[in-house]
């Protein structure tokens, strides 16, 4: 498929809808100037739609980060369905979450931003509450994981949140500095990073 364009610094697929277009730009906008930062207006010339377009798909802004926010929960839910309820070991588990959020993050790396920054602060109510319960079914995942290795007496002893936690950051803060031009695929990086955190974890490595 070619590409064109929707505004600077914005490259979508030709063919993609119109409200495909439009949270395409939202994401990108949302997550380099903040929620806040972004009128309507704005969007709409970076989508190339008039104000009436944009109000006609998303009649307000709250409405877009919204579709947004739980689009994105959703997608890394299914990304790490059944990891940790599967019969892996758990060492395989923990790469596979790894990887799996990794590849789902750095498809495109403004998605973090939103899952993390924006939806939190700016949802209202219940929507906020509704994102951070699928936000903490997320964590719960991993948490599952790591608490496993605690009960099968593998790890070194430490709190299953905070190190839930810990990891997650670590994982994504590759999306302030990962290139998909540069020598290493998302899965390497999963790799790099769990292999990292196995070895300070795991009593007899």
């Amino acid at each position: 498929m070619s590409e064109g364009r929707i505004g600077a610094n914005f490259v979508v697929v030709e063919g993609m809808s119109v409200r495909q277009r439009i949270l395409t730009a939202a994401q990108r906008l949302f997550a380099q100037e903040g929620y806040l930062a972004v009128s309507m207006r704005a969007l709409a010339r970076a989508v190339g739609v008039s104000p009436a377009t944009l109000y006609h798909y998303f009649p307000t802004k709250e409405a877009l980060l919204r579709e947004l926010a739980f689009e994105i929960a959703e997608r890394f839910l299914r990304a790490v369905a059944g990891i940790a309820e599967s019969s892996s070991e758990v060492t395989h588990k923990l790469e596979r979450f790894c990887a799996a959020h990794l590849e789902t993050l750095l498809r495109e790396p403004s998605q973090a931003a939103i899952f993390l920054r924006e939806a939190p602060q700016h949802l209202g109510e219940p929507e906020r509450s509704e994102f951070l319960a699928k936000q903490r079914q997320y964590e719960a995942q991993l948490e599952h994981i790591l608490r496993e290795g605690l009960h099968r007496n593998l790890f070194r002893d430490f709190e299953p949140r905070f190190m839930t936690l810990s990891l997650l950051a670590a994982l994504n803060a590759t999306a302030t500095w990962y290139q998909p031009e540069g020598p290493l695929r998302p899965h390497e990086v999963a790799d790099i990073l769990a292999n990292t955190f196995l070895h300070g974890l795991i009593r007899t490595w």
